[in-house]
């Protein structure tokens, strides 16, 4: 009995650690692109105005309340590069890690607005950006499929 619940606390930990040294970039052709970002932004040469998402495999992205890398860097157009099976595991990782920050963060956003913590315009913000995160996780995982596919 006892290994049953070692190995279900194992596992669960396993399912919500995020992805070992991943992180998400913003690449934008106007230069505004984070220092920390430079490296993986230079093979990319996005439109003017326009941004492209790219993944730092030796970055790292922090997910606690309210800070979410689904929040902060549209999935649109995201390119993965050429990932190995792992760095492409990190990356599922951590999209599955920044979904449950982001179910979470929204669970605590509705008990507040039912607890009067926070007003009804406040409760449609973090809605919407609720459901922004929920747009770039599948955004995500569709870029996920289609290199896994792919890789060797």
């Amino acid at each position: 009995m006892k290994t049953f619940g070692l190995s279900a606390a194992l596992l669960a930990f396993m399912f919500t650690a995020p992805g070992s040294a991943t992180g998400l970039c913003n690449c934008c052709s106007d230069g505004s692109t984070l220092q920390a970002c430079a490296s993986v932004c230079a093979p990319l040469k996005p439109a003017e105005g326009q941004c492209v998402a790219t993944v730092d495999y030796a970055g790292a992205s922090g997910i606690d309340a309210d800070k979410n890398p689904l929040y902060d860097v549209p999935l649109q157009n995201v390119w993965l590069g050429n990932p190995s099976r792992r760095q492409l595991e990190d990356f599922r990782q951590l999209l599955e890690a920044a979904r449950k920050g982001a179910e979470s963060d929204r669970r605590t956003a509705l008990k507040a607005f039912k607890r009067g913590k926070i007003d009804r315009a406040e409760a449609v913000l973090r809605a919407k950006r609720y459901d922004g995160a929920m747009v770039n996780y599948y955004l995500g995982t569709k870029a996920y499929t289609s290199v896994f596919s792919l890789t060797d």
